[in-house]
């Protein structure tokens, strides 16, 4: 059976359930918008179609909301907050029976959404409950997030969590990891290390091929670490020490053949990891499988 709910800042609300005992829901109907639009502008010469562009536009998720009272619907509005805001919420989507909303060991797909449009009508004694059209403008592509941690040490076993990936150590200072993109997309990733070590450097290799490469000369000390994160709304390069904030975009190889930002292709690729003088510590690698329809 198929199920939505609603997250904004940690807080669930679920769209699935008739209970009229559960103040944190509310069902909602008639789904539109769970598919995909394309725009495709050719011209025709004789019997021949020649394309000129293919554009993938936005569409609208919408439905019902059946509240059991207005009471209700005020709670629905206290999740929500704020309308005027460009702070999205998350609406997910599963056709898979899920034991619990976010379960970081199955995560969900869901896409980046703004309430653009919610009515308000009475209750009437036909229906016996306030019926609400909602419209949300969606602003991302169905999305489900990934987290990888490797542990980082001279000696010594090598662990993996929450998800278990086939990975190996290639020396001391080298490690890799192998990364199913199942999606249809590439999609940025963030970069974590913390650990004391030097000249970080990592490469993307797909079919035996490295696709991206990035090397940052600079130290990491002890108590601080490096973020390296490729998604456009939010590029950085950063040591963080303490409080303080270094950009470490500049100390980065001045060569075509480093991006100095990661991005992961679709399909399975080897993301390998190398530094020298690396005492314990770990790398976290968190990236999102991308979808235009689920």
């Amino acid at each position: 059976m198929r199920r939505f709910w609603l997250e904004k800042g940690g807080v669930i609300w679920d769209l699935t359930s008739n209970n009229k005992n559960l103040l944190d829901g509310s069902f909602m109907g008639s789904p539109d918008g769970l598919g995909v639009k394309v725009k495709v502008d050719f011209y025709e010469i004789e019997s021949a179609a020649f394309v000129e562009n293919i554009k993938l536009e936005t569409v609208d998720i919408s439905g019902k909301l059946y509240f059991y009272n207005y009471q209700h619907f005020s709670r629905f509005l206290d999740f929500v907050q704020n309308f005027e805001t460009n702070n999205p919420m998350r609406l997910y989507y599963t056709t898979d029976d899920v034991a619990q909303y976010n379960d970081p060991n199955d995560p969900q797909w869901y896409k980046l959404v703004l309430i653009k449009e919610l009515s308000k009508s009475e209750i009437t004694v036909k229906q016996g409950c306030l019926v609400c059209n909602v419209k949300f403008t969606a602003l991302s592509r169905w999305k489900k997030d990934r987290t990888i941690t490797l542990e980082l040490s001279r000696y010594g076993e090598s662990l993996v969590f929450p998800y278990y990936y086939p990975y190996y150590y290639g020396g001391r200072s080298n490690i890799a990891v192998t990364i199913d993109n199942r999606g249809n997309l590439p999609t940025p990733c963030v970069v974590r290390i913390d650990a004391e070590t030097d000249t970080p450097f990592f490469r993307v290799v797909q079919n035996d091929i490295v696709v991206e490469q990035a090397r940052y000369n600079v130290f990491i000390r002890a108590g601080s670490h490096i973020i390296i994160n490729s998604a456009p709304e939010a590029q950085e390069a950063s040591l963080y020490t303490g409080t303080a904030r270094e950009d470490i975009y500049y100390h980065g190889e001045r060569d075509y053949r480093f991006t100095n930002f990661i991005t992961i292709p679709s399909g399975l690729s080897l993301f390998l990891l190398t530094a020298t003088n690396t005492d314990y510590g770990k790398c976290t690698i968190s990236y999102s499988i991308q979808r235009e329809a689920i």
